[in-house]
């Protein structure tokens, strides 16, 4: 196995959380479980720690997060802006950047679009939540695009919201890291999130379904207000519906990669977005997820042609 990339069923389970972070120890056990997850590798933190050391980059770091004020915006702006930028700058080593194109080259014709996603090693825990602080980047393709996101990514580590919060919940800047996920990217119809129970409720009966049309950064990126259901997930029962007016959409670019966004046909602007069985398909694979990790989770999901494929999940950390 190689040292710095692995595949999503290659990490072991003792190794997960270091080497694959959050969302990448969850992607790996989806995996594994036979859960329908797009087909992917993980850039072990490993490979992050090894070209910061390569680049003499760690005291830079810490000397410069040292220098931040905590009662200014300003201050921890500058400061997170400026160590990204020297990530940014940092040459990646050529023996690593051809092992990242090997395993790039493995998915579909090596001129795959694929989705680059940050997963850092303190994010997704059960008392925290990173959600959002680094980045993802969608459709990615070719391989000196996949080496520069991959570097944005590690980059995205030290935003000023991921730095403070870390602050905030007392983490040691030098016991972190962060990983990269590097998957197929899917090119959905549909897209949302489900909660296994519901938050907002507390109850632990109920499925909570958001969907929107195309990509599921609609409603990540707050563009769009997504149809919401409520199902009880014993019986199948809709117990609440909003069928919301979706006016905007975001889909691929072009074949170069990347994503927009373009107004929602008018047919499909007040229309339901999920048919029965794909809402079916989501209870089921919720009460599946739940019963995996034994606790609610926060997932998200796309469907293409009437295939449901899950993209993330989370631990709801404001569950009782």
């Amino acid at each position: 196995m190689n040292q710095y990339l692995a595949w999503f069923d290659e990490i072991p389970d003792e190794a997960l959380g270091s080497a694959a972070g959050g969302k990448g120890a969850s992607l790996c056990r989806m995996s594994r479980a036979g859960l329908p997850v797009p087909k992917g590798f993980i850039v072990r933190s490993e490979m992050f720690n090894a070209f910061m050391e390569a680049n003499g980059l760690w005291d830079y770091v810490f000397e410069k997060l040292a220098t931040i004020d905590f009662s200014s915006d300003a201050s921890l702006i500058s400061v997170a802006a400026e160590i990204r930028q020297r990530i940014i700058d940092s040459p990646v080593p050529s023996e690593m950047a051809m092992d990242i194109v090997s395993f790039y080259s493995q998915i579909g014709s090596g001129h795959e679009p694929v989705a680059v996603r940050s997963s850092g090693t303190a994010e997704d825990l059960d008392d925290a939540s990173f959600a959002g602080q680094q980045e993802t980047f969608l459709f990615v393709i070719g391989n000196d695009d996949v080496v520069k996101y991959i570097k944005e990514c590690w980059a995205s580590l030290y935003n000023d919201r991921a730095i403070f919060y870390r602050k905030e919940k007392n983490f040691d800047e030098r016991s972190i890291s962060i990983a990269v996920v590097v998957q197929c990217m899917v090119s959905a119809q549909k897209a949302g999130v489900m909660f296994t129970s519901n938050p907002i409720t507390n109850d632990h009966d109920t499925v909570v379904l958001e969907a929107a049309w195309g990509l599921g950064e609609a409603i990540v990126s707050g563009i769009v207000t997504p149809d919401n259901l409520w199902i009880n997930k014993h019986t199948g029962e809709i117990t609440t519906e909003y069928i919301s007016e979706k006016e905007t959409m975001v889909v691929r670019l072009s074949e170069r990669g990347g994503t927009k966004e373009i107004p929602v046909p008018e047919e499909l602007r007040e229309a339901p977005v999920l048919t029965d069985d794909e809402r079916n398909q989501l209870v089921e694979l919720a009460k599946k997820i739940e019963a995996f990790y034994k606790k609610p989770e926060d997932i998200e999901w796309a469907i293409v042609d009437g295939q449901v494929y899950l993209l993330q999940s989370r631990p709801i950390t404001t569950m009782k």
